[in-house]
Parts: structure tokens; sequence; C-alpha cells
């Protein structure tokens, strides 16, 4: 199942199998190999190509049907769930009270526009 998902995204993103062996720093026979079902991968590349293609590793070993994952964060919020994990409970409190603050903020100005949240 791997080795078909890797070729079919290589394929679907236009790249060679050189592309792909680059970003691993390995041969392109070698991974044609892993392609062909002749070898597989290590856990590491497994996760290398997994965020190269932002996919699953489930995807990957064909457990789930979709690409990504059900709740791929965006960058800025990955980095605003990182930042937050950081702080110490006073700053997650504060961090917690601001995003409350301002979601009402949101709401009460949607009602008066008439827009839908």
């Amino acid at each position: 199942m791997v080795a078909q998902k890797l070729k079919e995204l290589r394929t679907g993103h236009k790249l060679t199998q050189n592309d792909i062996a680059a970003l691993l720093n390995i041969s392109r026979e070698a991974y044609s190999m892993y392609e062909n079902e002749k070898r597989q991968l290590n856990y590491e590349a497994l996760c290398t190509i997994a965020n190269y293609y932002r996919v699953s590793l489930d995807y990957l070993f064909g457990r789930v049907d979709t690409p990504e994952p059900p709740f791929a964060l965006s960058k800025d919020e990955a980095a605003l769930l990182s930042q937050y994990r950081e702080l110490d409970v006073r700053g997650q409190e504060n961090i917690l009270d601001m995003t409350r603050l301002e979601y009402k903020r949101e709401i009460r100005e949607k009602k008066f526009t008439g827009s839908a949240v």
C-alpha cells in the first residue's frame, strides 16, 4: 500500500523519482525500489515524505482515504499552539481570556452587521 501511495503522491505533484530521492538524500535507484515494493522506507523517511506532501502516516499506510489529517492546522495555528504550550499557567490563562474577548467581539459585530458566522 505504501508503494502505491508514494507513486500516486509523486506523480500527482508532477515530481520525478529524482526529486524525492534528493529529498531523502538517496539515489533514484534506491527510491525506485520503495515504489516497486522491493524495499521498505524507515520511519524517519516516511515522516519526511508525509511532511513534504502534508499527509498523515495513516494515509501513506492506507488506513484512511483522505490525504490530510482531519484537523490539519495552518502554519500560523501550529505556531500559536506551540507557543501557547510553552507558556506558564498565567500566560495560558491570558491567551484564553483574550481569545474569548475577541470571539465575543466578532460575534457581536456579525450580529450587528447581519453577517453569518
